[in-house]
């Protein structure tokens, strides 16, 4: 089983061998014939949440031109992306874990108040008790 330390540690590594890709970002391809010969091309794309389409979809921006698939640009992004989804994966992991370790741990809380019915006994009980003292109060101020 792996530990909190060794997940941090494999993020580390991730984030020193490269570029990480934005969140919310991926690549997309388009494809044009000319002479008879199908070309494909690819451009970075981001999900813009603040302007959505009519369907509450988020819209869709290009972020840069990455070229075809040999392209530098092209092949450094994928990697960048690919590094992002680790990432994220080894957090939900390390999430996951500490979720573990908290549940196992006794919990360091102050005690739950008691229930609402309990206490609205108790006020019950409090406000007869003054009840009661009121009365005797009016019995002994009467014979003064």
């Amino acid at each position: 089983m792996t530990t909190v330390a060794e997940i941090q540690e494999q993020i580390e590594k991730i984030r020193a061998s490269g570029d990480i890709a934005p969140p919310n970002t991926w690549i997309g391809s388009s494809s044009i014939k000319k002479k008879d010969k199908k070309h494909t091309y690819y451009r970075l794309l981001k999900a813009d949440y603040d302007n959505r389409t009519k369907s509450g979809k988020p819209k869709t921006k290009m972020v840069s031109y990455l070229g075809s698939a040999d392209n530098e640009k092209y092949l450094n992004m994928k990697a960048a992306i690919e590094r992002r989804n680790q990432i994220e994966k080894l957090l939900k992991e390390l999430e996951k874990l500490e979720k573990e370790v908290n549940t196992t741990q006794p919990s360091k809380r102050k005690p739950r108040q008691p229930a609402l019915t309990t206490l609205v006994m108790e006020l019950i009980t409090q406000v007869q008790t003054l009840q009661n003292d009121i009365q005797e109060l009016k019995t002994t101020v009467i014979y003064f």
